[in-house]
């Protein structure tokens, strides 16, 4: 049996989606309403209190908490009650990459850090991203990964999924933030909203996040990025202003950590 520790958003629909694969899953919130809401929403139990979870049928936990205080928690609750490294923990809170290293190296579990990029929608559909460090995973324990996630990005350390997580993620916050005061520039000049995002989704400034302008959830992107702004102290303030050659200086330098060498010939866009 599967028990998600977690029914907001991401554990909600992950558990969701564990049940439409005919997994037998049960709920763990510790606000009751939540729970009940989850159990009669998908005909599957759910509980309110560790007390009440039926231990001895439980062989691998999801926790989908919000915060790392709360996975601390989590882990004080699990660690007296599972026993041996027969229990399975997967970790899909984000974690700062600091935290991860802190908390997951443990000896009382198979622990998985696998924070995931997708949102509720695609942990409903079984189609998020999942980036996952810790053991190798035994053929169950893969079953599940593949249950869960439609791609799995495999790391070699604890800490290494946070880093792909929340430097993506910061990434993402940078693009909305471009894109927000580009089209606000735009606006200004007697460009309409509407027609500056049609121009850019099909130009050289399309990014999932003008793709997605209307619809992406920023109070997740930015507690992200503040997460990645916490672990080391500040991010980079991005500008355009420096002369040319030290913009390119700056793309080449990262492409050549791709191998790939100084100004290709490839055509932007628009």
């Amino acid at each position: 049996m599967e028990l998600i520790i977690g029914l907001g958003p991401i554990g909600a629909n992950v558990g969701r989606r564990l049940v439409d694969a005919g997994r037998e899953v049960i709920g763990l919130d510790l606000d009751p309403g939540r729970a009940a809401d989850w159990a009669n929403e998908h005909s599957a139990p759910a509980v309110s209190s560790f007390e009440d979870v039926p231990w001895p049928r439980i062989r691998r936990v999801i926790i989908a908490v919000r915060l790392a205080a709360q996975v601390a928690d989590c882990f004080e609750q699990l660690r007296t009650r599972l026993s041996g490294r027969d229990h399975t923990v997967y970790v899909l809170t984000t974690l700062k990459v600091s935290d991860a290293k802190a908390l997951l190296d443990v000896e009382w579990a198979r622990i998985f850090e696998a924070p995931l990029s997708g949102g509720p929608r695609a942990a409903a559909l079984g189609t998020m991203v999942l980036f996952v460090a810790g053991p190798t995973p035994n053929p169950e324990e893969e079953a599940l990964l593949r249950d869960m996630a439609g791609r799995v990005f495999r790391t070699d350390r604890y800490g290494a999924p946070a880093v792909l997580k929340l430097a993506n993620n910061a990434l993402g916050a940078y693009n909305a933030i471009a894109t927000a005061t580009m089209l606000r520039i735009a606006a200004e000049h007697g460009v309409t909203a509407e027609q500056f995002l049609e121009i850019v989704n099909v130009s050289s400034g399309q990014s999932w996040m003008s793709q997605n302008f209307t619809e992406f959830h920023h109070d997740l992107l930015f507690k992200d990025a503040h997460l990645w702004q916490q672990d080391w102290g500040s991010l980079p303030e991005i500008s355009l202003s420096p002369a040319q050659p030290e913009l390119s200086a700056l793309i080449d330098g990262s492409r050549a950590l791709l191998g790939i060498g100084a100004h290709p010939a490839a055509e932007l866009p628009g």
